[in-house]
């Protein structure tokens, strides 16, 4: 592997097939690291390997479901001999633009299950190693939406309320695990050029003016915050939310 930050480490990026986690996936293998993908089986695609060789590893999960979480985290243990020096739970899903008080609760849920749940079950699977081992580092994705409603015209509560639940119960598990050597952090992005981010074009013109820069963040620009909270570099960062939001939630 290339040499960088993160050279002979173990990462898991949760969502990694596209968009945010897509790029923190890549920026980590560029940095050294040995990076291990967990994707529901019908998003995983291929990447293509570094000049070193190296891609992504993949393994199919669905992070909303705690057999699948224990299946995946296994699995990855058992190929690295039991190590995993650093944890992204990144994976999230929309939901849809529906009012709250015509939301079904079935959709509320399925968006908690896995933008708050799966962001849990995911850091939970790999504690107990890094625990062990007294060591790593972990990061939340969460979203400036967690404590800045943008909602207007759109309708998201259960996507606002779940990455609420994100920084939560970041600061929570920075407390519990922290004093016994496991860093956790979240980063919190404002709008990112993501396909994700497509689906709502019609809104551009509207958001793009309350941005400090007058633009949407580029995904490197969030994969390089959440390189530096799972760094050694933040060593005294717990429990800490980095908002990347280029000042929107300023206005």
């Amino acid at each position: 592997m290339s040499g960088g930050r993160f050279a002979g480490r173990v990462a898991v990026v949760s969502g990694s097939s596209s968009g945010i986690g897509l790029g923190i996936a890549e920026a980590l293998l560029a940095e050294g690291a040995r990076v291990f993908g967990l994707d529901l089986a019908g998003a995983i695609a291929a990447t293509a390997p570094d000049a070193q060789g190296n891609a992504v590893e993949r393994i199919p999960c669905d992070v909303s479901d705690a057999a699948s979480v224990a299946d995946a985290t296994a699995a990855l243990l058992h190929a690295t001999g039991g190590r995993i020096d650093h944890v992204v739970a990144n994976a999230g899903i929309r939901g849809s633009d529906t009012p709250a008080e015509l939301l079904p609760i079935g959709e509320f849920d399925a968006v908690m299950a896995v933008n708050l749940r799966g962001v849990f079950l995911t850091l939970q699977g790999f504690a107990p190693a890094m625990l062990a081992a007294g060591s790593g580092s972990m990061v939340a994705i969460a979203s400036m939406s967690g404590n800045h409603v943008v909602n207007v015209p759109q309708h998201t509560v259960a996507y606002n309320t779940a990455k609420a639940g994100v920084t939560a119960l970041t600061r929570t598990l920075a407390v519990e695990w922290g004093g016994r050597g496991v860093r956790v952090n979240a980063v919190s992005p404002g709008y990112v050029a993501t396909p994700f981010l497509e689906a709502d074009a019609a809104m551009h013109p509207a958001w793009l003016p309350q941005t400090v820069p007058g633009r949407f963040a580029r995904i490197e620009e969030i994969a390089a915050g959440v390189l530096y909270l799972l760094s050694d570099a933040a060593g005294y960062c717990h429990g800490t939310e980095l908002l990347i939001d280029g000042g929107y939630s300023l206005r």
